[in-house]
């Protein structure tokens, strides 16, 4: 891995205009790990635009250094793109291929669709790669950077809970605190910023939970009709999967909700089930703990919960 981010870095310091990009709808790993490295190519004189497709970024984010740098423009000219956190080219949202691409990932379903692949399946978040790329390479971290590495980390470990977390991601995250990160500001920003019409919709979507493979699984459905009346945008319905994956019987949760290509899953297990192996028979992908895919046609509620009962039984027999 070090050779690779020696031989990375030697072509960004060979580069003079450089595109970063993460994949369409970011969470806080895409958009906080290239966040991060805007400040540092900046500093070493470098062209930099931040990228992305999505017109309508998560505002929850909005507190990140440089957040109102991204632009949906991508530049006629440049030599270097730089991704992060996506797992196939497809999800970058744009159809030609740049010149020279560095992908920076941690999904161990990365197809490397990159000139030079960096991909760390081990690592907690794709912002621990680009960690540990700056300190291999000597590479100075200042506080906006460190800002933006310890949020992409908190997000992606569910506030360090997910089994990913290990000895190495706190030394990662008293590192940045260290460099100046207030984890407590990090905090208010993330989880004490609720929006009213979240709320709304929160009370509607848990009247839809339904229960099955024998208390180990639970459905919640989020239509188009809550999202109207409730007020609610698509960032509203994030953390639903997983506070229903809270149930204590429950080890695999799902929720179904309406967009205009089908209807989108999210999937989350606690202990022992991998549910990335439904979202990639769905064309979808994630990690074993949490992944998605978007049934496209049409469908309804019912239809997909049938569908995908059958997947879950599948999954929960992993513990036998």
């Amino acid at each position: 891995m070090n050779s690779l981010f020696k031989k990375a870095y030697e072509k960004i310091k060979d580069s003079k205009n450089i595109v970063l990009i993460s994949h369409i709808n970011p969470d806080g790993d895409a958009l906080g790990s290239s966040l991060s490295l805007y400040p540092i190519l900046k500093n070493m004189g470098k062209k930099v635009t931040i990228f992305n497709v999505t017109q309508s970024l998560p505002q929850y984010l909005d507190f990140l250094p440089n957040f109102n740098k991204v632009t949906n423009k991508l530049p006629k000219n440049y030599d270097l793109m730089i991704s992060f956190d996506c797992g196939s080219f497809d999800r970058l949202g744009i159809e030609e291929k740049p010149p020279f691409l560095i992908n920076f990932d941690h999904h161990i379903s990365n197809t490397n669709y990159g000139d030079i692949n960096i991909i760390d399946p081990k690592a907690a978040s794709t912002s621990q790669v680009v960690y540990n790329f700056c300190k291999v390479n000597n590479i100075s971290i200042d506080k906006d950077s460190a800002t933006c590495m310890y949020t992409a980390l908190v997000t992606d470990t569910g506030s360090f809970q997910y089994e990913s977390v290990n000895e190495k991601v706190f030394l990662m995250a008293a590192d940045l605190v260290s460099i100046g990160v207030k984890p407590d500001f990090v905090a208010k920003m993330l989880f004490q910023r609720d929006r009213l019409s979240r709320l709304r919709l929160l009370a509607k979507a848990y009247d839809t939970i339904e229960m099955c493979c024998d208390g180990e699984a639970a459905f919640v459905e989020v239509s188009k009709e809550m999202m109207e009346i409730t007020g609610a945008i698509k960032e509203d319905t994030d953390t639903i999967v997983n506070s229903v994956r809270n149930i204590a019987s429950v080890e695999v949760a799902c929720m179904l909700r309406e967009d205009d290509e089908g209807i989108k899953i999210s999937l989350r297990s606690k202990n022992f089930a991998d549910v990335s192996k439904i979202a990639q028979k769905y064309g979808g992908g994630g990690h074993i703990r949490a992944a998605g895919a978007t049934i496209k046609g049409e469908y309804d509620f019912d239809k997909v919960k049938n569908m995908i009962k059958d997947d879950i039984n599948e999954v929960l027999k992993e513990k036998e």
